[in-house]
């Protein structure tokens, strides 16, 4: 490892460090980690200080940083609290979004902006569900009818924008052959799925449950490690059927996250509790900053700011995610009240990791211009930066009581400005 990735990656943990704390001092407002980190890394960058420089290793640091978030992404995913209505809703809201941006890029290539509009509209029907988990488990949301609805449209616009790409952004084979591997992607994953839900969540004379519950606190880790081969092994296996290697980063998160909606036992469930803070300890504490802080590197201000057309399209795309994600969650989610489905809509409209990695792609096959994907890039920085705190402002927590137990729960109740919600 050379000198400069060495420091560079010194200078990552440092701008991962400083984030949170200015996201305290910052008065009045809640400003998300993810862009403080971002912002630190342009600072840090070569674009003004150079502290942190473009290596290989560093790269690698970022990819598997986007790789982790997508499976915290899965692991999120509550099939149980979702299913029903706000996963109808969900992919309803998306079909109609990739409608829309399918006729704004058309519109952006027929004025030679973009090519391949298609790809270009794929990757704006994105909604960033990892920058928003911290958002929704902080504020208390997680669990609530509110938190269900966040969790259905982020999965649905993490998992289909991936899906759809697999079929269009490989040009080497037809797509006969690309359904086949997608067939056989998700067929090993439906295999490890029913494996790890019924030997680790349902059996409870499970070898390997046992060696799970036995080293939780021990060198051994072996639930963590377990967790991590997963990741690691269905990476490999889409990145073999040539498929993008987020979805398998995405289905290795939901895997491990189902043993837990099938554990018999309390003990169980609460390795499930024990597993998710240290997943998301290794994410958020190490591998995820990384790709936020190198995404904030990479970012060309010299592009930006050098050409006119970009520091147009910058506010311009902003309004684009807001009517692109957030119109069909207004129009169709009318069993909320109308400040609910603005919160929605702002939330689905936040965007940046799938946006930010594909620009990359797309720049080097020249689908888009290095000056105008910068500024897509720019604006999914400000979705972050400004959708979560209008969405979660003035937002209560919900209550606790005192159960039977004479225990401390949470009361999950509707907000006071939803009018039905079905779940």
């Amino acid at each position: 490892m050379s000198a400069a990735t060495i420091e560079g990656l010194l200078w990552i943990i440092v701008a991962a460090t400083i984030a949170p704390i200015l996201a305290d001092i910052i008065p009045k407002i809640t400003v998300p980690v993810v862009v403080l980190e971002i912002l630190i890394g342009i600072l840090f960058g070569p674009q003004i200080l150079g502290w942190i420089q473009h290596s290989e290793g560093l790269e690698i640091a970022k990819e598997f940083g986007v790789i982790f978030l997508f499976f915290l992404a899965g692991f999120e995913v509550d099939y149980a609290g979702i299913k029903g209505d706000p996963l109808r809703n969900a992919l309803k809201g998306w079909v109609f979004s990739l409608a829309l941006a399918l006729i704004l890029c058309f519109i952006l290539q027929q004025a030679g902006l973009i090519s391949s509009f298609h790809l270009v509209a794929i990757a704006i029907c994105t909604t960033a569900l990892g920058p928003l988990m911290p958002i929704l488990t902080d504020s208390g949301q997680l669990p609530t009818p509110f938190g269900n609805n966040v969790l259905s449209i982020g999965a649905l616009g993490e998992f289909l924008p991936v899906l759809a790409l697999a079929f269009l952004f490989n040009s080497s084979r037809t797509g006969f052959v690309t359904a086949l591997a997608i067939i056989g992607f998700f067929a090993v994953s439906a295999a490890a799925l029913i494996f790890f839900r019924r030997v680790v969540g349902q059996n409870e004379n499970s070898h390997i449950r046992r060696i799970a519950i036995e080293t939780l606190d021990s060198s051994a880790q072996f639930a963590v490690r377990l967790s991590i081969l997963v990741l690691v092994g269905l990476v490999y296996l889409a990145a073999r059927f040539d498929l993008d290697v987020l979805l398998g980063a995405f289905a290795g998160g939901f895997i491990i996250g189902q043993i837990g909606d099938v554990a018999s036992t309390v003990e169980s469930r609460k390795v499930m509790e024990w597993m998710k803070t240290k997943l998301e300890a290794i994410g958020f504490g190490v591998f995820i900053p990384a790709f936020f802080v190198m995404t904030g590197a990479d970012f060309q201000l010299d592009t930006l700011f050098g050409s006119t057309r970009a520091m147009i399209i910058v506010p311009l795309t902003v309004i684009a995610f807001l009517v692109v994600r957030g119109l069909p969650v207004l129009l169709g989610y009318r069993a909320f009240g109308q400040t609910m489905r603005w919160r929605l809509a702002l939330v689905a409209s936040t965007q940046l990791p799938l946006v930010a990695t594909l620009m990359g792609r797309f720049i080097e096959g020249g689908q888009v211009p290095q000056d105008i994907a910068t500024a897509i890039i720019g604006g999914s920085v400000l979705t972050v930066a400004i959708f979560p705190i209008l969405a979660f402002a003035n937002m209560e927590k919900p209550g606790k009581r005192i159960n039977g137990n004479g225990e401390e729960e949470k009361v999950i109740e509707a907000l006071p400005e939803m009018a039905v919600a079905k779940n």
